[in-house]
């Protein structure tokens, strides 16, 4: 049960890292991102035209909750891979956001902003490297946490 616990606080702190890694690398890259000089016409009319709209653009709820479940998976995922990594917490977490990034981000950005919605190359790097900011952040706000929250060994008196 302590063990479910810890996966849990160590999702929740992860879902907010992605919460605030999403606003500190992709708030600012909206410059360009958003810029609709450069961003594909069927990109902006998914987002900005096209009914139904995105279903956060009516409710910033389902995007918060959604990260946070999705930190207490990647926590899951963390609680059986995490062990295997060496160093610190933060190296840990470091590995753990790279393993996170390479599983997902290649795919992710070829498949959908570059392949469905045509988005141009330079924007889908600049996505690549904001998701590598908010997975390493996520991966160590998990890693830091279940270390922190992890039993300490009893030492002999």
């Amino acid at each position: 049960m302590k063990r479910l616990l810890r996966v849990i606080a160590a999702g929740l702190a992860g879902g907010g890292a992605w919460i605030v890694g999403m606003m500190i690398f992709f708030g600012p890259a909206q410059i360009i991102l958003a810029d609709p000089e450069l961003q594909s016409a069927k990109f902006k009319a998914v987002m900005e035209q096209i009914e139904p709209l995105p279903r956060m653009a009516g409710n910033m709820w389902i995007i918060i909750t959604g990260l946070l479940l999705i930190g207490v998976i990647y926590s899951m995922v963390f609680s059986f891979i995490g062990p295997r990594f060496s160093g610190t917490n933060f190296q840990k977490g470091i590995k753990f956001g790279l393993t996170s990034w390479a599983l997902m981000v290649p795919w992710f950005e070829f498949y959908l902003p570059w392949n469905v919605m045509h988005e141009p190359v330079l924007l889908v790097l600049l996505e690549v490297v904001c998701w590598a900011g908010v997975l390493l952040l996520v991966g160590i706000s998990i890693s830091w946490t279940s270390g922190l929250l992890a039993p300490r060994a009893q030492t002999k008196s």
